[in-house]
């Protein structure tokens, strides 16, 4: 049964505060509240106040409640105003976590459910499901952090999905050239050539490349702050050293997923 979701959205008015941007979404994020407020409380109180935090939906042990249009960005992942997590991704977040019991074991059962849904509306697997502390580091969501229990999650999400009759993974965009050897960072002067377009192809590929309003998609040949940010947040989900160095580690790791 298809899960109602009801919308009590941001005024217009505040678009540019808590959702300036236009977003075609590629990742779900998952949070927890940190805090024991309902779906519709924590959604009135983030639509109504002043800070840019933000994010789409908020999930409780009886409903779904929006916040943010699907297509525009959130502020929620903490990764900066160019982040993949926070441009890129729909924020869901799970109330009563601050406490647990049954009330957050209901709400984390219905989320799981809805993204679950949202994967299947999108024909996405469950590839496309990643937690708040995959695009900046945070703690979260620490609930489930805590209890070591993301893998569970993540399987029940993806046992949901089959049932629905969805993808069980996304299709990935290749690249049909082999990845550079060496060590590639941002120095003077600056490193660029096609060994660097290589490098920007394959984290493109992988969606931490993404410059829409730029010409070739910001893919410029140089290895400039702009790469090397993109490598530290490709490093940072995959539990690499955060130092926005390409090197051996990190071109193994791109190596794999884009198998």
């Amino acid at each position: 049964m298809t899960i109602k979701v009801k919308k009590n959205l941001v005024s217009e008015a505040k678009y540019s505060l808590k959702c300036p941007n236009h977003m075609d979404a590629e990742y779900i994020t998952i949070h927890n509240t940190a805090n024991d407020a309902s779906a519709a409380n924590e959604i009135s109180y983030m639509i109504g106040n002043t800070s840019s935090t933000s994010f789409h939906f908020a999930v409780d042990d009886k409903e779904v409640r929006q916040g943010i249009p699907t297509n525009r960005n959130a502020w929620h992942t903490g990764d900066g105003k160019n982040g993949t997590g926070n441009r890129k991704s729909i924020g869901v977040e799970i109330c009563y976590s601050k406490s647990g019991g049954a009330k957050y074991k209901a709400a984390e059962k219905l989320a799981i459910k809805f993204v679950a849904q949202l994967l299947k509306e999108r024909g996405w697997g469950i590839d496309r499901v990643r937690k708040h502390q995959d695009w900046n580091g945070k703690y979260c969501p620490h609930r489930i952090l805590s209890e070591g229990r993301w893998d569970e999650v993540k399987a029940a999400i993806e046992a949901e999905l089959k049932s629905l009759g969805g993808k069980t993974s996304s299709s990935k965009k290749k690249t049909s050239y082999a990845l550079p050897s060496g060590i590639y960072k941002v120095k003077s002067p600056m490193m660029k050539g096609a060994s660097v377009t290589q490098i920007q192809k394959a984290l493109a590929a992988l969606y931490f490349y993404p410059d829409k309003g730029a010409k070739n998609n910001g893919i410029d040949g140089v290895y400039g702050p702009k790469t090397a940010n993109a490598v530290k947040r490709f490093q940072l989900m995959h539990r690499l050293s955060a130092d926005g160095i390409y090197g051996p580690k990190t071109k193994a790791k791109l190596e794999v997923l884009l198998k």
